[in-house]
């Protein structure tokens, strides 16, 4: 009778602490495999070439699986590498780099960014793809493979290749997966449709969240953290209208995080970070993930504040 009454109550709390847990097993759930998507124009491809790059980077990664889904979708992960003429890196290389170095477990990370695209459909030209998340505007065209003349959807490309990386590998992680975070960077071709980024940008996000969540049967990705950096002041093409509307939906949307690059440096074009500034993000974005439990690590401390006087070929703030 007692083992009859012991196994009754094993099974009540099993019940409820799967109840608890939409069904998940916690220990399981400890072990999933982390997933980051990273998504773009220019700065986010990335433009400080090789020579520029932190010793580390150059040392490669012990436990980054990635995915470069913007014109390819396969659904399979690889390594990540600086050679030949893609031989450039971006703040999302400095961040996977902690990532690997804090976790010192495989984690997944699954990219999808090109230069000169807005969110808004005209403002990046007719020849660009878009990151537009209108739903007839959607219906309309497909994910961008690198031909705007058979897809222009941005936005689809990185979904599309999300879905088929779940379908094709991480569903099939013993562990299980989960979807951590999106980090953006993007504004500067949509300067001249300020007016229409606040809708377009909340827009966009919530398609991003409505469509993992969908994916993965989760509704907790509905407010999934998505964390952007602003355009820098120094830009020639800021656009403090693309910035009000970046903060604003910051304000409104749940689990949104805006890192204020205002006073960043930026290279001899005066458009796309330097080489010290590209790091200096990197860590900024690392930062926001660890304080909001996205990764279980302690925040990094930035390197030191530039020297006073300008650097040859890198331009200050306004």
């Amino acid at each position: 009778m007692k083992k009859k009454t012991l196994l009754l109550i094993s099974l009540v709390v099993a019940t409820v602490v799967a109840a608890q847990t939409g069904g998940r097993d916690t220990v399981a759930s400890d072990k999933r495999a982390p997933v980051f998507l990273t998504a773009g124009q220019s700065n986010t491809d990335g433009r400080v070439y090789a020579a520029d790059m932190p010793g580390y980077l150059a040392a490669g990664y012990n436990h980054l699986n990635y995915a470069d889904v913007t014109t390819k979708r396969d659904g399979h992960f690889g390594g990540r590498s600086f050679v030949g003429n893609r031989g450039r890196w971006s703040y999302c290389d400095v961040v996977n780099h902690l990532i690997d170095s804090t976790l010192n477990a495989a984690f997944y990370s699954i990219k999808a960014a090109v230069g000169g695209t807005s969110i808004d459909t005209v403002a990046g030209g007719p020849k660009r793809p878009s990151w537009y998340a209108g739903g007839e505007w959607l219906a309309a065209n497909r994910a961008y493979s690198g031909d705007v003349a058979t897809g222009r959807s941005l936005t689809k490309s990185l979904m599309d290749g999300f879905t088929l990386c779940v379908d094709s590998t991480l569903s099939r992680l013993p562990g299980g997966y989960d979807v951590k975070a999106i980090m953006w960077h993007q504004g500067e071709s949509d300067r001249h449709a300020a007016a229409d980024y606040y809708r377009n940008f909340k827009e966009m996000i919530c398609y991003m969240r409505e469509t993992i969540s969908r994916k993965t049967g989760r509704e907790e990705y509905m407010t999934l953290p998505f964390i952007f950096g602003t355009v820098p002041h120094a830009s020639r093409q800021y656009s403090r209208g693309v910035e009000e509307a970046q903060r604003r939906v910051a304000e409104e949307l749940p689990n949104v995080y805006c890192v204020d690059l205002s006073e960043a440096w930026l290279g001899p074009d005066n458009l796309h970070f330097a080489a010290d500034w590209t790091e200096r993000i990197g860590i900024r974005m690392y930062n926001v993930l660890v304080r909001i439990g996205a990764v279980a690590g302690k925040e990094i401390e930035e390197p030191a504040i530039f020297p006073p006087e300008k650097p040859e070929g890198v331009e200050k703030k306004r």
